[in-house]
């Protein structure tokens, strides 16, 4: 079986199938370190690269991407490829825009009408300084940008793009950042903004979602028509380490409806994993999740009990929950501890093993060639 099958029949929780060997990610700045600590070189990262750009585990969908896809960890460790992100653009394409460069940061405005601020040698997603919408005519104006750009959406090699994929050997995953029925208005909104929102003018929040759901159902159509997609992902990142970000009673009101109609949408065109993306403790929230349709979570992070929640919900499927921490050098986490409930998880299905998000800065590359090793021997049936 090959990476795609195997992925497919992993989710699909078939006993007898060998798990994936395989990482999301990890910071470009994290690279130049392994270097100098021991991981042979087989392809230098590019200039323009930066120590905040994430390096994917995954095998590039076209040359354009081709950059920010990892040559060296994967050949070292012999690892499958991740499930590849399939090139959307949620955005409303605004032109990008600098307005201050200096040698420390720059200062910009991106594609979705944020001013941020990016530090140069900082592994950190950009400071944001504004954001476009904070009323309704905010966003009715925002609206107007998509029916200017929506031919632009689609790949300009569609046509090659569409043979490429067919045969392919790698799972293949739809969606993503910034699509999310919280996700989105929290992006263009701000959190603080977005939560007031939810009491002083809902129906703001539900004039976005009705937007995003209906533009989403009509650009993948497009996408869903021609080429066959192993993974669904909402994005949503709607939980910290003490919990989700917003009560089962605002899930209920201003999430659960858009749920279930994309999901009714999805299955019309046969797609069986509907992931959603989510960091932090998601207990509370797993069962709102699969009352939708949704059939998994993706990162699962190690502040979740996995065995927990595998007895709760036998056939949620769940990626990641190995805790970072192990990776880094000055941490007593033990290893061999953390590499107990892998085991069993994957003797149960629907589980794919990894870091519980990308690579961090701190990671030691001695550590991780530890903990790569051990679980790639876990996998093969040979740990000890």
């Amino acid at each position: 079986m090959n990476a795609r099958e195997r992925f497919n029949a992993i989710m699909a929780f078939e006993g007898g199938v060998k798990n994936l060997k395989t990482e999301y990610g990890y910071w470009a700045g994290v690279l130049q370190k392994w270097f100098n600590s021991g991981l042979p070189v087989n392809k230098e990262l590019t200039n323009g690269i930066s120590d905040g750009d994430l390096v994917r585990m995954s095998s590039p969908i076209n040359l354009d991407d081709s950059e920010l896809v990892d040559n060296n960890v994967m050949k070292y460790f012999n690892l499958d490829p991740y499930p590849s992100k399939f090139p959307c653009d949620f955005s409303p394409m605004i032109k990008k825009e600098i307005i201050e460069d200096t040698s420390e940061y720059t200062i910009f405005k991106n594609e979705y009408g944020l001013v941020q601020k990016s530090f140069r040698k900082k592994a950190s997603v950009p400071m944001i300084i504004s954001y476009p919408v904070k009323t309704l005519d905010d966003f009715k104006k925002y609206t107007d940008l998509y029916s200017l750009n929506k031919n632009k959406k689609i790949p300009k090699d569609w046509d090659e793009l569409v043979k490429r994929m067919k045969n392919r050997d790698f799972p293949l995953r739809l969606g993503g950042n910034y699509f999310g029925f919280s996700g989105i208005g929290r992006h263009i909104m701000g959190e603080i903004n977005y939560m007031l929102a939810i009491y002083d003018n809902p129906g703001l929040i539900k004039t976005i979602n009705d937007f995003y759901l209906e533009f989403v159902m009509d650009y993948w159509s497009k996408i869903l028509e021609e080429i066959d997609i192993d993974w669904v992902m909402i994005w949503e990142d709607m939980a910290y380490k003490t919990g989700s970000f917003i009560s089962k009673e605002t899930f209920q009101e201003f999430l659960s409806p858009y749920y279930i109609k994309l999901i009714d949408f999805l299955k019309q065109y046969k797609v069986k994993n509907i992931i959603v993306d989510s960091d932090g403790l998601v207990e509370e929230l797993i069962p709102l999740w699969i009352k939708t349709g949704v059939t998994g979570v993706f990162p699962m992070e190690s502040v979740n009990d996995l065995l927990k929640l595998r007895r709760l919900y036998p056939k949620f499927q769940m990626l990641g929950g190995i805790n970072k921490k192990i990776l880094i050098e000055s941490s007593n986490q033990s290893i061999d501890k953390e590499l107990e409930k892998v085991s069993l998880l994957m003797k149960q299905g629907g589980y794919i093993p990894h870091i519980d998000h990308s690579i961090p800065m701190d990671a030691n590359w001695n550590k991780f060639k530890e903990y790569r090793i051990k679980l790639n021997r876990l996998i093969d049936g040979k740990y000890n």
